[in-house]
């Protein structure tokens, strides 16, 4: 069996969405003869923390090296555990640490002797680094230079061009270039790269035309794992219209715009409010428990906090409907977020109302038939269209729901990490 060693920083005992992808890649590869050996942080804190799954028979079975981030303590106690979202130290840590990226670079020099020694004590046959933070593929390029083995790099999010950034401040603007500069760098080196959307491959391939990116670049999309949904039981007919939203509200995406609609038709008796309840599951920043709370008067919302996976996947098999906000229009690259929160929907076969641009997300829930799509931040649009499935659930006591399951087969995490095993050896 060869060995894969998988370097990454979002890795257990952090939670949420993010850690999903190379969950579920550790578990599956195996399958296809590929032994993941991990590197990641030893001291790393994220706003969400889950310590059991470290208990995960395949996380167990897994060698996982953990390293650092000792230089970057400070920071986590002032962000996470104090809940300071600026601080004269992180403009220190900022411009420390601007050249390379982000913040999370300080890990890479920390750590990357280390990575080497366990590269060479495993004797490892590829390296596949995972971002988002970006700053992770700074290992990947230095292995790939001292080993001479494949490298294969993987985005869960652009690193160019990436939506949730704002180009009208000064920051998001010197972040952007000097991204630009190492993804040039980076696609240079890589044996491979690897994303979540065809929109960031295409711009990938657009924006460097000599560096015969065409030939390099692979969509593994995310997916679900169909041992997490074994137990989903149809739903009965209730008195309320349940519909939940699990996860986080990142950059410039916000619950506003539903809300509002929703309120819109409340005061004009279109809907009636008390038949329906909202659930907000999942870590909320402060600027996002404002919004909500304007409308907490109005509409019946339940703000739930961070949930471990297999609650949050509870959730929404307890559901009438799945709340899916990608409030990024596509002029603003809205077009290349494919959030792994849709694969946990299909998973869980619930209806999906989802507000987002044109693009992949809207063409899978499209052609699947996995629910209702509507553009993201227009309340007349939204509203209207709410108000066609909340009839429907009126008349009939439940929403009309036939998916396309052969479709959703397609995004098991087994079969997507089959996919990623037959690239990886390709080399």
């Amino acid at each position: 069996m060869k060995k894969l060693l998988l370097i990454t920083y979002m890795f257990p005992p952090i939670a949420g969405g993010g850690i999903q992808r190379t969950l579920k890649f550790i578990k599956y590869l195996p399958h296809y003869n590929l032994a993941p050996v991990v590197f990641c942080p030893q001291k790393a804190f994220w706003k969400a923390m889950d310590y059991m799954n470290l208990e995960l028979p395949y996380v167990k079975e897994t060698k996982v090296y953990r390293y650092g981030i000792n230089r970057l303590k400070k920071y986590f106690d002032l962000r996470y555990n104090k809940n300071f979202s600026k601080h004269p130290y992180f403009y220190l840590l900022g411009i420390k640490y601007l050249w390379f990226m982000d913040f999370f670079s300080s890990w890479y020099f920390e750590c990357r002797d280390n990575a080497l020694k366990i590269a060479e004590k495993e004797n490892v046959d590829y390296i596949l680094t995972s971002s988002p933070p970006h700053s992770v593929h700074l290992f990947g390029n230095y292995l790939k230079e001292k080993l001479r083995i494949p490298w294969l790099m993987d985005l869960r999010d652009a690193m160019f061009n990436e939506p949730n950034i704002d180009f009208s401040r000064m920051s998001g603007w010197i972040q952007a270039h000097i991204e630009g500069y190492y993804e040039k760098k980076f696609y240079r080196n890589a044996d491979a790269i690897i994303s979540v959307s065809q929109p960031i491959l295409d711009s990938i391939c657009n924006r460097h035309p000599l560096l015969d990116c065409e030939r390099k670049t692979n969509l593994v999309m995310n997916g679900f794992d169909d041992e997490d949904f074994i137990e989903i039981e149809n739903r009965n007919k209730r008195d309320k219209l349940i519909i939940t939203y699990t996860g986080s509200f990142l950059g410039r995406r916000t619950p506003e715009h539903f809300l509002k609609a929703l309120t819109k038709l409340s005061i004009s008796k279109e809907i009636d409010a008390r038949d329906i309840l909202i659930r907000f599951i999942g870590h909320f920043e402060s600027n996002v428990l404002s919004i909500i709370n304007n409308y907490i008067n109005l509409l019946d919302i339940d703000v739930i906090g961070y949930q471990p996976y297999d609650k949050a996947l509870a959730y929404q098999t307890d559901s009438d409907m799945l709340l899916l906000i990608n409030s990024v229009e596509k002029e603003q690259r809205g077009n290349q977020i494919l959030t792994g929160k849709v694969f946990e929907y299909l998973g869980a076969q619930r209806p999906i109302f989802a507000l987002t641009p044109d693009g992949p997300l809207k063409e899978i829930i499209t052609k699947g038939r996995f629910g209702s799509v509507v553009s993201p931040t227009d309340i007349n649009s939204i509203a209207d269209k709410f108000k066609e499935q909340y009839l429907n659930w009126k008349t009939r006591g439940a929403l009309c729901f036939k998916p396309d399951i052969s479709y959703r087969d397609t995004f098991t995490r087994k079969k997507l990490a089959e996919k990623l095993a037959s690239i990886i050896l390709s080399f």
